[in-house]
């Protein structure tokens, strides 16, 4: 079994600044009209709030906030704990983020074109994570683990997949005393977990989970 938490504890992972992907606020978001259980209200209740809640220091780089829909920007506009960043001028200022940023947009997997849409979300967060050293949450963890395992930039850039966020919410919801999540929780883990749980070798079931990783939360 592989986790991130096995290298931070979820504990200190709060502590630190989290760059946070668009998609992760809108897992699901293709079902939001047809199944109840991926209404942005269910979502935002089971696991947004509680995600949003527990980080100090969240931020979101501008292409990234610019790709939300409306509900999901009307409630990280709601979080102080929420910055909205971009690379101001860095593009053309600074020799070392120039480097950054021209290695993941010529990674095979991206082929990125400044000025084109696709993939310019994960591009422009995961340079702005390489620049400043932070940790990175994505539900395109497939894509984005092998960029980080393929470039020396990223080196220092933890990928928080989207599991850990599960996990969270299971915690955040727990130490409230607040079961009436539990069972949309661990049909989130099941449903949009899939590939990780495939990939990193992770219990099938959320309350395994939780049990084989208490000791590192």
């Amino acid at each position: 079994m592989y986790t991130p938490l096995q290298k931070i504890s979820l504990r200190r992972l709060l502590k630190e600044p989290i760059m946070l992907d668009a998609n992760i606020l809108m897992v699901g978001i293709d079902k939001r009209g047809t199944d109840p259980n991926c209404s942005f209200e269910n979502m935002k209740s089971v696991y947004m709030i509680p995600l949003l809640e527990s980080f100090r220091d969240i931020r979101i780089h501008r292409m990234v906030y610019d790709e939300l829909d409306v509900q999901s920007r009307d409630l990280v506009d709601k979080y102080s704990s929420v910055m909205i960043v971009n690379e101001e001028k860095q593009y053309l200022q600074d020799p070392q983020y120039i480097t950054i940023f021209n290695h993941i947009a010529d990674h095979e997997r991206i082929r990125y074109s400044r000025g084109s849409s696709k993939d310019r979300g994960e591009v422009y967060s995961l340079a702005y994570a390489a620049y400043h050293g932070i940790n990175y949450f994505s539900s395109k963890e497939i894509m984005v683990d092998e960029i980080a395992r393929d470039l020396e930039d990223l080196k220092d850039v933890d990928i928080i997949t989207f599991d850990v966020i599960v996990l969270l919410a299971f915690v955040y919801h727990m130490s409230r005393g607040d079961t009436s999540k539990n069972k949309a929780l661990k049909s989130i883990y099941k449903r949009f977990c899939e590939d990780v749980i495939k990939r990193h070798h992770l219990p099938p079931t959320l309350r395994e989970y939780y049990l084989q990783v208490e000791k590192l939360l």
